[in-house]
């Protein structure tokens, strides 16, 4: 069973499901750094310190871009619970959106800037493996094999 929930905040909606949270700002916005430490905020009072792969999604009509709210996503501080970060930014910043690639890409390599959202959720997918980093439990091994039909495991209890 996965849990999965959609949050409607202000300035965007969260959607999360299978361990991706999937958070797509609202048009008309200015994206700094209040703004971006608001959505940390929001995603830590939401799931608390589970961790989870995020997805952001900066709309085509956002105000303003500023870079320093970007490159806060890269630091340590803002990624507390997330083990995989992709931001996806509008194509027609394209040139900006490379170099602050390219900056990003040498601060953290759990971080990257996209222009195409598919290609960021395959980039996260592929990171992650699967958006579920669950911790194994010795159930979870026996439910599985006894699907498989194979014998369980001996316990070294």
């Amino acid at each position: 069973m996965t849990h999965a929930f959609t949050y409607q905040a202000p300035y965007g909606v969260f959607h999360f499901s299978d361990g991706l949270l999937t958070v797509e700002l609202a048009e008309d916005l200015i994206v700094d750094l209040p703004l971006m430490q608001r959505v940390a905020a929001q995603r830590m009072e939401l799931l608390g310190q589970r961790e989870v792969a995020e997805l952001i999604v900066v709309p085509r009509a956002h105000l303003l871009l500023d870079r320093a709210a970007l490159t806060w996503l890269a630091q340590s501080g803002a990624l507390a619970g997330v083990h995989h970060r992709a931001v996806v930014v509008p194509a027609h910043l394209l040139v900006w959106r490379d170099r602050l690639y390219q900056m990003i890409s040498r601060m953290r390599p759990n971080v990257r800037v996209f222009r195409n959202r598919r290609v960021a959720k395959g980039w996260l997918q592929e990171r992650a493996g699967t958006f579920m980093p669950l911790p194994f439990q010795q159930q979870d091994l026996v439910d599985a094999t006894a699907d498989l039909g194979v014998p369980a495991p001996i316990s070294a209890e």
